[in-house]
């Protein structure tokens, strides 16, 4: 017992040095870990207990001065180039919003724009100071309350062309509560894969009670390339080639069930967005529309030979931002546009290859691969190829729960970023821990270079 007391005190005397808090339960384990090791070598050459914990300390050296050179290496890290890239996106959605308002001659939404970038960063703010190791720690609890507070909304949402408004941006919420999942199953072989989807299928039947095909598109595609990370990463513990065949198969199988028991309407609405010359002036309408449009654009300036797109498009601020912007400025406001959002993608991606521990790994994943999700689905129907609705521009297009939801997610992965150098996952610990500490002629070296 008191030996055990002079670790904690030697322990606290650490931690006291350190200003990360954070820190200070990931660094007390490794050091006690080794105390215990170094303790236990010395007891088998025979020394007392009492005798080789003394000893067993001592060649940890000094513990304000451990603790020193431990505050100056354990410090949380922001990416502040995500941070401002954030802040660039979120400011020029604002900008372009009032533009579209100015330009159509409709009132603006400058007051509407700035509570909601105000309440976009609250919302970043809370989930990157929040301990994103909860997603893992209570995977299970977060996905039920989503799957009943989706319930809830859509049962009082109000619909629009007969389809639920809100539940559909709740949506995005879904791949980072199915990474927390994954996570859970780890290490459970086959029986994790086949769990997590099932797991899978319950947000999938919300999509489709929306109705959403756009949600459902988004959830399932990143779903799945979430799930082909985790095996990749062996986070099942399984032979990579079997776990592939156990989820492509039903995957591939899927799409011709669907098709068999879709609907007349939906089937030719398929139709129509593939060939929307069959219905030029119905189902094929939007379609014909923004193609030509985008056919007449100039590079750089307004479209004034083309076709009179005044008072055409729809939603100009919300579904068909940039169709507008590509008539109105020309295509160089949609090259502006993507090229700041694949930097951010680009550097996010970057980020997220660099996570060592399976959590951080899967959750800054299904967060960027939503993000990318979201652009491709917009700009492929702003471009005239309308196979399912956008959900959103993210923080461009006007759109109050989804800039905030996606403000909240970016805040997450900006979270994970943050601590990477922090938390390791069990399977990795004991790595860190050699190469932060190793046994040389009998002394422990702290490696304060990792």
């Amino acid at each position: 017992m008191e030996g055990s007391n002079k670790i904690n005190e030697y322990l606290k005397t650490v931690c006291e040095q350190i200003r990360w808090k954070k820190a200070h339960r990931v660094i007390s384990k490794e050091l006690e870990d080794h105390i215990v090791d170094q303790k236990d070598a010395f007891i088998s050459q025979g020394m007392a207990e009492d005798v080789a914990i003394e000893k067993a300390i001592q060649e940890m050296g000094d513990p304000i001065l451990v603790g020193s050179e431990l505050d100056r290496t354990h410090k949380a890290k922001p990416e502040w180039s995500l941070i401002f890239l954030t802040g660039v996106l979120l400011i020029l959605g604002v900008i372009i919003r009032e533009f579209i308002a100015h330009d159509s001659g409709v009132m603006g939404r400058t007051g509407g724009n700035i509570v909601l970038m105000v309440f976009g960063i609250g919302a970043m703010a809370l989930a990157y100071f929040l301990d994103y190791t909860i997603i893992g720690k209570y995977p299970r609890f977060i996905y039920f309350s989503l799957i009943a507070i989706t319930i809830g909304v859509l049962i009082m949402s109000p619909r629009y062309m007969a389809q639920s408004y809100y539940p559909k941006f709740l949506m995005l919420l879904f791949p980072t509560a199915f990474a927390g999942i994954i996570y859970n199953m780890r290490n459970k072989g086959y029986k994790g894969i086949i769990f997590s989807g099932i797991y899978f299928i319950f947000p999938a039947l919300i999509c489709l009670q929306i109705p959403s095909l756009s949600s459902l598109a988004l959830y399932s595609i990143t779903c799945l390339i979430i799930l082909t990370y985790a095996i990749l990463k062996d986070t099942f513990n399984v032979k990579k080639l079997n776990a592939m065949l156990l989820v492509y198969i039903p995957t591939m199988i899927t799409p011709f069930i669907l098709f068999k028991f879709m609907e007349n309407y939906q089937l030719a609405r398929l139709e129509h967005a593939l060939n929307p010359r069959l219905d030029p002036f119905g189902a094929g309408y939007m379609s014909n529309l923004t193609r030509k449009i985008i056919a007449n654009a100039k590079f750089i300036g307004h479209n004034q030979y083309g076709i009179n797109t005044e008072g055409l498009l729809p939603s100009i601020d919300t579904d068909f931002l940039l169709t507008y912007l590509i008539d109105r400025l020309g295509w160089i406001s949609f090259v502006v546009i993507m090229l700041i959002l694949c930097v951010f993608i680009v550097r996010s991606f970057k980020s997220t290859i660099k996570q060592k521990n399976v959590l951080g790994g899967l959750i800054s994943t299904s967060i960027i691969i939503n993000f990318i999700m979201q652009v491709l689905i917009y700009v492929v129907n702003n471009l005239g190829f309308q196979l399912i609705a956008p959900l959103s521009l993210p923080l461009i297009s006007y759109g109050r729960i989804a800039t905030i939801i996606n403000m909240f997610l970016i805040g997450i992965m900006l979270s994970v970023f943050r601590y990477s150098t922090l938390y390791s996952s069990k399977e990795s610990t004991s790595k860190v821990s050699k190469k932060i500490f190793n046994y040389v002629d009998g002394k422990i070296i702290i490696d304060l270079n990792r």
